[in-house]
């Protein structure tokens, strides 16, 4: 059993394949645990069959170390991701190879690797939201880092003693009656118009073949998008691209190195 796992801030995720052979299918459920609970016990308990671990991680050192460890003891084979200048076929665009998140690589290779030879701008909506532009050739051109909507709506509280909201689950786009309703809405508006804007930047390169959408609030976010175009509030929807979320996305690209 091979075991694909992103460890993330305060959560890890991961997938199971049943072997080397199969890489090409299903992932199962994506399994989420805290990283409080991420230890030798939780390996011992629920990576029992596991005959390979491959792991990206965003900074969690020790995390790494025990898992590192626990496979050592148990005879798995171990290996931790990093960003590259060039995977297969994608070229990163950092000038510092290294220094691009793992999470926005490893999107990227999932990316190039459901859709090979096709213009992709990937939107990962999670703590934080990133913006990321993938040419046909694989040429990564960059993107952009905002910090997530919870992380907007945290700081408009800290840095404004007189502004008293409540975060809600709820995304809207309407002008608010209340300030709870200000302040959130104007968060995910402020996001849209990011993805809104990454859209024209994206297209001033070439025509997108595809518009991925992944990360926690991915799936809200691109509902945003589509209701938009709905409505006619923008001419997106004239645009010949495929929009799509896929949970998934970061797993496509962990594959690749098994």
């Amino acid at each position: 059993m091979i075991f694909l796992i992103d460890i993330g801030n305060s959560r890890t995720k991961y997938v199971q394949i049943a072997n080397q052979n199969t890489l090409n299918e299903q992932f199962s459920a994506v399994t989420q645990v805290s990283n409080d609970e991420f230890s030798s016990h939780y390996f011992t308990k629920f990576f029992s069959e596991a005959k390979q671990v491959v792991i990206a991680n965003v900074g969690n050192a020790l995390l790494t170390d025990n898992l590192a460890s626990w496979c050592e003891k148990n005879t798995v084979s171990f290996t931790q991701v990093h960003s590259e200048q060039q995977k297969n076929t994608l070229i990163s665009a950092y000038q510092e190879p290294t220094t691009l998140g793992i999470d926005r690589w490893l999107a990227l290779m999932g990316a190039i690797d459901l859709y090979p030879n096709n213009t992709t701008l990937i939107i990962d909506a999670g703590t934080a939201t990133t913006v990321d532009l993938l040419a046909s050739n694989g040429q990564h051109h960059g993107g952009w880092i905002l910090a997530g909507v919870k992380a907007l709506f945290d700081s408009i509280l800290h840095h404004s003693t007189l502004v008293s909201a409540k975060s809600t689950a709820a995304a809207n786009l309407a002008f608010g009656q209340n300030t709870t309703d200000n302040v959130n809405n104007a968060c995910w508006a402020a996001t849209l118009g990011l993805v809104e804007q990454a859209i024209d930047q994206a297209q001033q390169f070439a025509a997108i073949d595809h518009l991925i959408f992944t990360g926690g609030n991915g799936q809200t976010l691109m509902q945003l998008l589509l209701t938009s175009d709905e409505r006619g509030d923008n001419a997106y929807k004239k645009r010949h691209y495929q929009v799509q979320y896929i949970e998934k996305l970061i797993f496509f690209g962990l594959k690749n190195y098994c």
